[in-house]
Order: structure tokens, then sequence, then C-alpha cells
């Protein structure tokens, strides 16, 4: 039932025969109680009357008044009529309620009560109101609040982005849009705003998997255009973050470029200057990480040595080298470094993300299992403990909890690419597992080309989502588009062995001469690729969805 005020008028009409055993009773309902109603009564908000009307003779109708406005006249039990305060004046109203039966009797009964909307104090204090009702997911009573604000400044933006807020917290999408892009209409750059359409992308997007549709495209399409428009206005937010930022230099900066994964960004105002200050770890660790986000082990692994030679290296300084260790092969060095990370930072969310991934890279399902649900438990709402959540789920076959992670992981941050390609790998397993038919195979590899592609638009020079969308061609016999992708994920990640084993295996599939790009993976990659066989699309995948997989740790926090 609306948690707003709910006005029940009950009518007794009680005939013999005559009009004296006539009578009526009015009642104000909220929720299961009921209150008489006395005149001077304070109505707020949106009121529903109800009437039950009982005679010894047939009920013909009721009417309800205001003033000497007839505005409703239902002729079946049960006699239910609105009224909406927010459309009358602020004061005294005078209510009517008259019934008759099919004998010609009649009974009448006024009120006058007082609407108090409080339109008089102003937008701000209702949309005050309101927000402290978000905090207590009073979600009716917010909207109301936000109702009034809006009556008494109809330009308040607060006003409407209270409304989306309210809307969206009680699945009323269509309304919460509506009054989102209203709110963007009059002020284009509103945070608050962009925040609820993105939001609302991702919930529609979902909505799209539960439609009771047999058009498996059409899912696909509704899933990768909420999907898709949510990533831009969150793309659009965290580069907002960046651009007005003027001190190039400065953390604030580094980690709104990071935010907005424009890792370039940070290699760009930190590789000159780092030159000669390798004592400052707030800026090491970033310029380190930004290297490892763009496949530049090399160079991460040079940045961290230099600290250990000129500098003091940090807990989270240790769990990088852990990751740049494991990209090296050096499973032994890696385990030394989580150990010196551990009696650093032993709670920190860099380090459980390194350890995470590690297990995840060597396939280990025990060791990913325990470092999940540290993050799980710790860190709920990270897009990351979701992302390593879902990962283990799929290696668990646990298909419905992975998507539930992959949801979750969405509602933190719609833009995390990483999420997007584990997805994409998960479909692409589900497709290739023994027993599947062909259209249902042709319809997970749909579904995983979409999600590359999404993560594409997360990060417009991914390497790794270039090489699964030409995975994913390959598997659907897209031979040109496998190859043109490939290509592309050589130029974006000169560095990425799966690139080039992907780049090989594209040009294998089209019969062209791969033996360059082959040797070019194998000198990436000496440990897992040297001494293989020229690669197919299942080779290529198995590397791409175990050890050929990019780190995913935790941007550093401030020193």
């Amino acid at each position: 039932m609306n948690a707003l005020s709910l006005l029940t008028v009950f009518f007794s009409l009680h005939s013999a025969g005559s009009q004296k055993n006539l009578s009526l009773d009015v009642y104000r309902v909220t929720g299961s109680n009921r209150v008489q109603v006395k005149n001077g009564d304070s109505l707020t908000g949106e009121i529903q009357f109800k009437a039950v009307v009982q005679s010894d003779h047939p009920v013909q109708a009721v009417e309800f008044y205001v003033g000497s406005d007839l505005r409703e006249t239902d002729g079946s039990t049960p006699y239910e009529f609105k009224l909406d305060t927010l459309s009358e004046p602020d004061g005294e109203i005078k209510l009517r309620f008259k019934g008759f039966t099919t004998e010609g009797q009649n009974i009448e009964k006024s009120f006058t009560l007082v609407i108090d909307n409080g339109v008089s104090k102003g937008a701000d204090f209702h949309i005050s109101k309101g927000n402290g009702y978000m905090t207590e997911g009073k979600y009716d009573d917010a909207i109301n609040e936000g109702r009034i604000a809006q009556k008494a400044d109809k330009v308040s933006l607060g006003a409407r982005i209270l409304l989306a807020k309210a809307n969206f917290a009680k699945g009323l999408y269509d309304k919460a849009q509506k009054f989102a892009e209203d709110a963007l209409e009059i002020d284009k750059n509103s945070r608050a705003a962009k925040e609820v359409m993105i939001s609302l992308k991702v919930a529609q997007a979902f909505n799209a998997v539960s439609r009771s549709t047999t058009d498996r495209k059409e899912i696909i399409s509704s899933i990768k255009q909420g999907l898709s428009q949510a990533i831009k206005y969150q793309v659009t937010l965290l580069n907002e973050e960046v651009d007005k930022i003027s001190d190039k230099s400065s953390l604030e900066y580094l980690d709104a470029a990071i935010r907005a994964r424009r890792y370039s960004l940070v290699v760009d105002s930190l590789a000159g200057p780092l030159k000669s200050n390798f004592k400052n770890n707030d800026l090491n660790n970033r310029l380190a990480f930004a290297y490892l986000m763009t496949n530049q082990i090399g160079g991460a692994e040079e940045i961290m040595k230099n600290v250990k030679k000129f500098g003091e290296v940090d807990g989270y300084g240790f769990a990088l080298n852990s990751i740049i260790a494991t990209e090296r092969g050096a499973d032994t060095v890696a385990d030394d470094m989580i150990k010196e990370a551990l009696l650093n930072v032993p709670d920190s969310l860099g380090l459980k993300t390194a350890q995470a991934f590690i297990a995840l890279k060597r396939n280990s399902p025990r060791s990913l299992a325990d470092a999940a649900n540290a993050l799980l438990k710790d860190n709920e709402y990270r897009s990351e403990s979701y992302y390593f959540a879902a990962a283990l789920s799929n290696r668990l076959k646990r298909i419905e909890l992975g998507r539930k992670y992959f949801e979750r992981a969405l509602k933190a941050d719609a833009a995390d690419h990483d999420m997007y390609v584990e997805q994409g790998n998960e479909a692409i397993s589900l497709g290739l597992m023994g027993g599947v038919t062909p259209t249902d195979k042709d319809f997970q590899l749909e579904y995983a080309r979409a999600m590359f592609e999404l993560a594409l638009m997360c990060r417009d020079n991914s390497a790794q989502a270039l090489a699964g969308i030409s995975i994913s061609a390959m598997y659907q016999k897209k031979s040109t588009e496998a190859l043109t992708y490939a290509e592309a994920a050589t130029k974006a990640g000169p560095t990425y062995a799966a690139g080039w084993y992907t780049y090989a295996a594209a040009l294998s599939y089209k019969k062209l001469d791969a033996r360059a790009a082959f040797a070019k993976a194998q000198e990436l990659d000496p440990r897992n690729l040297r001494g293989r066989a020229m690669p197919n699309s299942d080779l290529v995948f198995n590397y791409y969805n175990t050890t050929g997989r990019t780190p995913v740790v935790s941007p550093p926090s401030r020193g």
C-alpha cells in the first residue's frame, strides 16, 4: 500500500424504507489503521478514498465532490476515489460524499479539512526532508516531498533528482528516467542525474534477461543497448572529473585518470619526473600500476627495481611486485612478495586483489575462493570484489551466481572493463560445453562478442577486448573480422602476448603466414607459449582465459 496518507470513507446506509435510517461514517486509513475523520484534519500528498455502502436497497452510486465540483462517480463496490492534494492550493478544502440507492434515497456528509503540504517552506526544505526519507528507505514519503518541492519551485533540479532516485528505488524505472531526463534538461552536467541514468540503464539491461520473449537476438540487443548507454554516462562522468583538474602532476589528477582508466595520462604525467625521484611511493606506485594496466610489464618492473635501489618499497609496492613476478613466470618470487606485503599491509585492498589475481592466473580455485571470500567480507561494494567472486563462480560452473556478481559489479561500476571481459569468457566457455545445441552455442558466442565490445567501450584502446572480439569472430567463422580485430590488438598492445597469439591464430585461420606473429607471442611469454603448436581458436581461447589474463588489482590509495 502507498505509504502516503490514505483516507478511507466508509458509508453505512441503513434503510428500512425511510430516509431517517440512513447513516454515513468517514475514516482516514493509513496502512491497516483507520481513524475517524474530523473537521480540521490536515491532509498532505496523494489521498485515496474508499467507500463501503450498506443498505437494505441496492446502492446505485457514490459521488465525490471537492467543493461543488463533482470529481468522481463510482457505481460498484468497493467505492474508491483519489485526491492529489498537490493539485489543490494549501488551505481549507471542503469535501462532500453523497450516496444514492435505487429507491431514491440519498445521504450526504461534508468535511472542511486543511491541505497543508508546506509549499511555503520552499523547495530546499522538502528536498532535505525527502533525502532523509531516502536514507530510511521511506521512498513513498520521499516522492511526496519531491512533489511538494517541485510545486514550490517548478524548475527545481534537486526536486527532480530526488524524484528520480525515489522512483528508481521503488522499481518505477519509467518515472525515474523521466525525472532524470528532466533534470538533465535543467542542467546537462548534473552528476546526480547522470548517476541515476547509469543505475537505470544497468537495471533495464538486466531486466531484459527476464523477459518472456524467445527472440534471443532481441535479448542481446536490449542488454547491449542498456549497458552501452550506462557506460557512456559513466565514462563521461569520469572524464569530466579528469578534465576539471588543472594540476596534471597532483595525486588528485592521477587518481581521477586511473578511475577513468586513462592510464596513458598517468604515464605521460609521471614517466619523466620519476626518472630522478624514486622515493615518492605515491607517484611510483601509480606509474607502475598504469604500466601494468597497459600491458607494459617491463616499464612496471623497471620502476619497482629503481624504487628498491634508490628508495623503499612499501606494502602496495610489494603487491605490485608479486604481480610483475607472476607475469614473468617467477612464482617463487611472487609468493615471497606476497609475504612481504602481508607483513606491511595485511588488510589492504591492493594486497587482497593481488592475491586473488595470482590465484586466478594460476587456475587455483581453492586459493581463489579464499581470496574472493576475503574481498567480499571486507570490501563488499567494490567492483573488484564482485569481479573475483564472479570469476570463481564461473570456474565452478555456478552460472547463476556468477551472473549475480556480474550484475552487482556493474551496479558498482558500469564501466568495469575487466568484468565485461570475464563475462565474455564465461559465455564462450558455455558455448563450447559438450551437449550444447547449435542454437545455444550461437547465442553464447554472440553474447560473448557483445560483452567484449562493451569492454572496448570502457577502454577504447584495450588490446584485451580487441583480442576477445577476434576470438569470438573465429568461433563464428568470421575470418576477416577475426583478423582485423587481432591485428588491432597487436597495435593496441605491442607487448601483449595474448594479442599476438590471437593474431597468429587469425592469420592461420585465413591460411596466411602466421610464423612471425607466433614467434612474437612466444618471445613475450616464453614460459607458456614456447614449444607450442601453431594456435587454433581453441588453443587461443584456453590461453586467453587462463594464463593470458591481464592484471586485475585495485589502484593505490593515498599514502
